[in-house]
């Protein structure tokens, strides 16, 4: 009779275990739930560094597909990343508590990020030129073998069920994605400034990329320039050369983790680090008189002008 109850009550703990696991995962899959339980990332230092006034990119609406070509909506594909562990560094990487290895591996490679510009023509006194409309930024995954952006609360309905770790890895992306700042945006002129990790000596810090979008104003062709900026005390920065990328740049980009960032063998933001600009067709040099704009965030109308002439004397 004791043995009797003995199982009785094992299989009712059990059953409550099983029922306030399944519960949980389910709450996890909540975005609501996701968002209260990830950690905001890190301000970088840089952030203040910024005007208010500053726009952020405009999200690029979930469900939009991309691929090698600009996506609908949009004029232009500037960048976009896909990411990977770079082999050399796998067999380093330590085994997550609840992944493994192999899974974390999977994980680091199953989100894209994409950037775009808009340029749109139009009639000024008789002529036609073309103007830069908007810059936008997104993430996404692969849905139903196409490239697709996403958030977690459109995931569901474009076909696709996160799981809890999916969930927290989109909505921490998108939380540093937020940094981005849009330092100048006139009708020909940008300076995009997205936040990135990157490999400095022996450590992965919270660095930015700054983009520079020159448009033609007669044809809407667009040319983007590229380069390092540093920490809050120019720690890690490169103001002497730029990269100027191809169109439509697909970037395999690998990175290198920083095993100072694995608290408990799980990832944090700065994990993860890339050690270059993105994939280019040339490299230029940023002349001396100019760096000093080439570096600042905070632009008169008049500095603007100076570094997009300059800037545009770089291009071929």
């Amino acid at each position: 009779m004791r043995g009797e109850r003995i199982a009785v009550l094992v299989v009712v703990g059990l059953m409550i275990v099983v029922f306030v696991g399944t519960l949980a995962i389910r709450l996890l899959w909540q975005p609501e739930v996701v968002e209260s339980l990830v950690p905001p990332p890190d301000e970088p230092a840089w952030l203040n560094d910024y005007d208010l006034s500053m726009t952020q990119p405009e999200a690029i609406a979930p469900g939009t597909v991309v691929e090698d070509t600009p996506p609908a909506g949009w004029s232009h594909l500037i960048i976009k990343s896909l990411p990977r562990v770079k082999p050399s560094e796998i067999a380093k990487l330590p085994t997550n508590p609840f992944v493994g290895r192999e899974g974390l591996v999977r994980q680091v490679s199953w989100m894209f990020t994409v950037f775009t510009a808009d340029v749109v023509k139009e009639q000024q006194a008789g002529h036609s030129r073309y103007r830069l409309r908007a810059i936008g930024l997104g993430l996404g995954a692969n849905v139903h073998g196409r490239d697709t952006v996403l958030t977690v609360e459109s995931a569901e309905r474009l076909g696709i069920q996160l799981d809890p770790i999916q969930a927290i890895t989109l909505t921490t992306g998108y939380r540093v994605q937020q940094q981005s700042r849009v330092v100048v945006l006139g009708p020909t002129f940008a300076l995009v400034d997205t936040p990135v990790t990157f490999r400095c000596g022996e450590r992965n810090y919270a660095l930015r990329f700054r983009y520079a979008l020159l448009v033609h104003p007669q044809t809407g062709t667009m040319e983007v320039l590229a380069w390092r900026l540093g920490l809050e005390n120019g720690q890690c920065a490169d103001l002497t050369r730029a990269v100027l990328l191809h169109p439509n740049t697909i970037d395999e980009v690998e990175l290198v983790p920083d095993l100072n960032e694995f608290p408990l063998g799980i990832p944090n933001e700065r994990a993860f680090g890339v050690e270059e600009l993105p994939p280019h067709r040339l490299e230029v040099t940023i002349p001396e008189p100019i760096r000093k704009l080439a570096g600042q965030t905070r632009f008169t109308a008049d500095e603007a002008f100076r570094l997009e002439t300059a800037l545009r004397k770089l291009l071929p």
